[in-house]
């Protein structure tokens, strides 16, 4: 995982994910297949409320 401050995520489904690559990931952080692409931003644009808690706690970890 890339220690970023306001990395890339990906809709998929109606759960915001942070991937690697944007819309040429297939896997997020958290280990969740990407099938259902729908739109792709930032963090900081989306919020971490947003996030799927399974990503936000390993970017939490990433940060410290």
């Amino acid at each position: 995982m890339k220690s970023e401050t306001n990395p890339v995520v990906l809709l998929s489904g109606d759960t915001w994910h942070i991937v690697e690559h944007s819309r040429e990931s297939y896997v997020a952080w958290c280990g969740q297949k990407i099938t259902d692409r729908r739109a792709h931003s930032r963090l900081n644009t989306i919020g971490q409320e947003n996030l799927c808690p399974k990503c936000l706690a390993l970017f939490s970890e990433n940060r410290q």
